[in-house]
């Protein structure tokens, strides 16, 4: 230290950015915004992001006002979840320290507000996202994906504002060291630690895809979650990041490797089955006629029951409520009455298993019909039918789960579904 107070210390702004996350049929979408007019890294697209008023504001309210300022959208600060954090230095020699925070649930539709400073604003897919994107923002977004909890941007001079893949200066921080025995941990085969061990005695290949960490930090993580094998860069960038690759070389495990170890619970939780879930209404008139609603961003799936996917935290009886309010501004009263079981194993339209628990919703008046509200960023219709008219508007696998679904009602036995797979 050099000196009892503090003038001349070194310090940065600090900034929060929004991550306002929806998932869909064809992954998680993320909303960003362009930015405009005379503010830095126009015509760059970008998180919706701002700073703190002062030492009054704390970072949860921080962002929870930008969002409203930027988007329009009202967010309670007990959904909010801090997702990484960066520390990023800019070609011109300044450096800032942004908190990115991941949003799943909100009030209100997104909305360009300030159109002096932004020009366009659009839901985008984790795995497409456009250029130009400002550096920084994109540097967060891949820490996201990742996994991190913590990284390093620290641009070059020369470098460009915008994201450049020929130039990434992204670092991700390793966190605290899992791998210790833990008395809490689940056995798993030692397979994927063969896969770490070989990787670690293997030669050195050049790198042809840029994917910045340190290389045994990056074999670890990637081995332990059950990855390909990684091959560490021979040569390291201007700042002595070494580069990664991932090839589709499979370890062999020797008879060794089929031993037991403990493994903390997050990383034995890599190794099993991942599947998503969701909750469903099935909701008819008076006369027992199916509701359901036309989709607007899924051809294949066009007619649909009022629900949908599960965020994290929540029970499936929330989920049906919160979508059902969400798709129609109808809120169901309960008690929960379960009507059918639904799964479907992974495939071309989604990776994962999923789940699903369909409730009854009861039977509609026409008045209560006529007042449902449609969200027409998912739906632009509501249509009643019998049962029969709707085999002719349905893929054959909708039309038989509406039809379990249905019988389940009919008979008060519930259905278990278990071939509507994706």
């Amino acid at each position: 230290m050099s000196g009892t107070s503090g003038a001349g210390r070194h310090t940065e702004p600090l900034d929060v950015h929004l991550l306002l996350r929806r998932e869909t049929g064809h992954g998680p979408e993320i909303l960003l915004s362009r930015r405009a007019g005379a503010v830095y890294a126009a015509g760059l697209w970008h998180l919706p992001s701002g700073h703190l008023d002062g030492p009054h504001e704390d970072v949860v309210t921080a962002v929870v006002r930008e969002a409203r300022e930027e988007t329009g959208v009202v967010i309670e600060p007990a959904d909010v979840r801090a997702a990484v954090t960066v520390h990023h230095r800019s070609p011109a020699g300044s450096a800032r320290t942004g908190v990115f925070f991941e949003v799943r649930r909100w009030t209100g539709v997104p909305r360009i507000v300030e159109p002096d400073v932004c020009d366009a604003m659009e839901w985008v897919r984790l795995d497409a996202l456009p250029a130009p994107m400002v550096a920084y923002c994109r540097a967060g977004l891949d820490a996201y994906a990742a996994g991190a909890r913590l990284a390093i941007h620290f641009q070059l001079p020369g470098d460009t504002i915008a994201h450049d893949p020929g130039a990434d200066r992204l670092r991700l921080v390793p966190p605290v060291d899992a791998t210790d025995p833990d008395p809490t941990a689940c056995p798993v085969p030692r397979t994927q630690l063969a896969v770490r061990r070989r990787l670690m005695n293997r030669d050195m290949a050049p790198a042809d895809a840029l994917a910045p960490a340190d290389s045994s930090t990056a074999a670890d993580a990637l081995a332990m979650a059950g990855r390909p094998v990684v091959h560490a860069a021979a040569s390291a960038d201007a700042e002595g990041v070494a580069r990664l690759r991932s090839t589709d070389e499979p370890a062999v495990p020797s008879e060794r490797d089929h031993e037991h170890v403990w493994m903390p619970p997050e990383q034995y939780a890599e190794t099993v089955l991942k599947a998503t879930a969701f909750a469903c209404f099935y909701f008819t008139d008076e006369d027992d006629r199916p509701l359901q609603l036309h989709s607007v961003y899924s051809p294949v799936h066009p007619w649909q029951l009022v629900g949908g996917t599960m965020d994290p935290g929540e029970r499936p009886w929330q989920t049906a409520v919160r979508e059902c309010q969400e798709e129609t501004g109808f809120t169901p009263s309960g008690p929960p009455q379960l009507l059918a079981m639904v799964y479907s194993l992974p495939g071309t339209e989604w990776p994962y298993s999923t789940m699903g628990l369909i409730f009854d919703g009861g039977r509609l008046t026409t008045a209560q019909i006529r007042a449902i509200v449609v969200n027409p960023q998912e739906h632009d219709e509501v249509r009643v039918l019998p049962l029969p008219d709707w085999e002719a508007l349905m893929p054959p696998r909708d039309f038989a789960r509406l039809s379990a679904v249905a019988e389940a009602r009919r008979t008060g036995v519930a259905a278990y579904f278990d071939t509507w797979d994706w």
